[in-house]
């Protein structure tokens, strides 16, 4: 479980947000991994921490981690959310798939 900001872009490019925080962990739980294992480590549960943002998170978003790194590049993580958005009263969550390289 990681403790980040995050600023948020629509498909488009068009930035949203920054400095969202949020928390992020890898998704065990999901049964899609099934025929899949090692892509565990790149789906994540994110988990807005403080409040539901202005414009709410919605599928597709793409979320650039602004104080952690991916290990693999050096760049700054990249997530892009590929399942429904909940929103709740105090917060959002959604799953996301790491972006490598990109």
């Amino acid at each position: 479980m990681q403790f980040t900001t995050v600023r948020v872009e629509r498909p488009e490019g068009t930035p949203v947000a920054h400095g969202l925080a949020v928390q992020i962990e890898t998704a065990r739980d999901v049964e899609a991994l099934t025929d899949e294992a090692s892509r565990a480590v790149d789906l994540v549960w994110v988990y807005t921490t403080q409040g539901v943002p202005v414009l709410p998170l919605r599928r597709r978003d793409v979320l650039f981690d602004e104080l952690l790194t991916d290990p693999e590049t050096g760049q700054s993580a990249k997530y892009r959310l590929v399942g429904a958005v909940e929103t709740f009263d105090d917060h959002q969550e959604a799953l996301a798939e790491r972006v490598v390289g990109a």
